[in-house]
């Protein structure tokens, strides 16, 4: 505090907090006023800039807010004169910082970092009291001088950056895989990432702004830095605060092409994405625990070990990745909060009981009981839950076609995710493979051998018998005619067409499909 009067050309302080101490009567900034008070009281006339390198939209505003209504302890009875100070000669910059930054194994006090990204340090300077020339020399600073640049820097960030980081970790913590350093062992996540980006990303960016070259130039970047061999974060430490981060950073990208393209419809990578993330909530044993100044801690599994899960001693040591919450590689077992309530876990780990029944009840090892759901009631309960905790996210309206659609193809693979039959990589392949397989087939042949594929790579197909020629066996219905009168059609019309089934069955098939066709449809 006393360093102020002992630097007579002071003109910057850092302020290297996060956004949980960037708060009213946080210690971090009741200190920083008394230092900034300080300031004043020794060298009023300095002009001093605050940088803080936290990534909260509008810090420099939000700080200098929390600053003019703070007080302390053996402040001066007149804090006008002080306020007045910082309003002239104060600028809290809102900035942008952008560099990974872990620590050395084994000592959380040495710090290890990456290369100098493109943008380390973003500073806006509206009112130019920066030496902006000077600054921008320097490796990775780039000053902003002009409103709504800075925005774009964040949404940039935000939607590349974060939300990749989002779509990739909770998959590999699912795969058993520690850190991010480990991604380019599995290729199959960069295919993911690139179509993620192509699909939903890329195109909510352009309409928002951003040119395609900048924002390619930008993934491109960041899929340098994830990929980069020596360095990598704790994928269970990125994973935290899941719900938050899906909504800000990848459903922020679903929302800007709905609202702004009405062609759009998520796609099977983004609604990979999500389904992740509820796997990833999703508890394996009913009971959490509390500790103070917490929400409930919860306990979830990985995947099953499969030929790809990566090498480790069975004897492998629980790590601490963030403040009481741990897991392990051997055991599979991992650590997590799901905010202050743990709404979304709780609600998952209902259904998910529900799903690993069914898919227990349908095996010959364990017979399906007298009281467990049916597959479609246990399909119809996942879409229930899944539309549910989607609802919870800002900006989803489940009345919107785009929304109802997405959600249902959410809940069809998280349903997968959770059932145990297949692990997150696995699932993963299949969603790449039917998406190569999905495009146009222009000759007969290549039809058959999308088919013969397409029945060789699954254990049960549900045939229609309307859907067969007699030369089939005689419980085939072939043609229109078949079709329109199968059994549920005729209930539902005898149910609200003002006709008794007497009068029905007098009529000749052709005459009954005819009557169905244009009451129903």
């Amino acid at each position: 505090m006393q360093l102020p009067s002992k630097l007579s050309k002071l003109k910057f302080i850092g302020f290297g907090v996060t956004e949980s101490g960037i708060v009213k009567g946080g210690p971090a900034i009741v200190d920083l006023t008394e230092l900034l008070y300080n300031c004043f009281t020794t060298q009023p006339n300095n002009i001093i800039s605050v940088i803080n390198t936290d990534n909260l939209p509008k810090n420099g505003d939000t700080i200098k807010s929390l600053v003019l209504g703070t007080e302390w302890k053996g402040q001066p009875s007149d804090l006008v004169p002080f306020r007045a100070y910082v309003e002239s000669n104060v600028h809290l910059h809102n900035t942008m910082v952008d560099r990974l930054t872990s620590h050395r194994a084994g000592d959380s006090l040495v710090p290890l970092t990456e290369p100098w990204p493109t943008k380390t340090l973003v500073i806006e300077d509206l009112n130019g009291v920066l030496d902006a020339k000077k600054l921008s020399s320097l490796p990775g600073v780039h000053i902003r001088t002009t409103a709504g640049q800075l925005e774009q820097d964040h949404l940039l960030k935000l939607s590349i950056a974060n939300a990749v980081h989002t779509a990739m970790v909770y998959l590999l913590a699912l795969t058993r895989v520690k850190t991010t350093c480990d991604v380019l062992k599995y290729p199959e996540i960069r295919q993911y990432l690139d179509l993620l980006y192509a699909k939903d990303i890329a195109p909510s960016l352009e309409l928002r702004g951003i040119s395609k070259q900048e924002a390619q130039h930008t993934y491109d970047e960041w899929m340098a830095r994830v990929e980069h061999k020596h360095f990598g974060l704790d994928n269970f430490w990125v994973g935290q605060n899941a719900m938050l981060k899906y909504g800000v950073r990848l459903f922020s990208n679903v929302e800007a092409n709905v609202t702004k393209d009405k062609n759009y419809r998520p796609s099977v990578f983004m609604a990979f994405a999500t389904a992740l993330i509820l796997r990833y909530l999703t508890p394996t044993q009913a009971d959490s625990r509390k500790e103070d100044g917490s929400g409930e801690i919860f306990v979830g599994a990985m995947d099953s070990i499969q030929d790809r899960t990566p090498i480790y001693s069975t004897t492998e040591k629980t790590w601490v990745y963030a403040n009481g919450l741990s897991a392990n590689i051997s055991t599979g077992k991992y650590e997590f909060l799901d905010g202050e309530e743990g709404h979304t876990a709780k609600l998952l780990w209902k259904i998910s009981q529900k799903v690993f029944g069914a898919s227990k009840s349908s095996s010959n090892d364990f017979p399906k009981s007298a009281r467990a759901e049916s597959s479609s009631e246990v399909s119809s309960g996942v879409g229930v839950a899944v539309a549910s905790v989607l609802s919870s996210v800002k900006g989803f309206d489940l009345t919107n076609d785009a929304y109802a659609s997405f959600a249902a193809d959410v809940a069809a693979l998280y349903q997968r995710l959770v059932s145990g039959k297949q692990t997150a990589l696995e699932t993963l392949e299949d969603v790449l493979r039917n998406h190569h397989t999905s495009e146009y087939l222009a000759t007969k042949e290549e039809v058959a051998t999308f088919v013969r594929e397409a029945v060789a790579s699954v254990q049960i197909i549900d045939v229609h018998t309307h859907l067969f020629p007699p030369s089939h066996g005689k419980l085939m219905l072939w043609g229109i005619n078949e079709l329109l009168t199968y059994h549920y059609l005729v209930a539902e019309f005898l149910q609200t067409a003002h006709m008794q089934v007497e009068e029905f069955n007098s009529y000749s098939k052709e005459k009954q499909a005819g009557l169905i066709w244009q009451h129903l449809f």
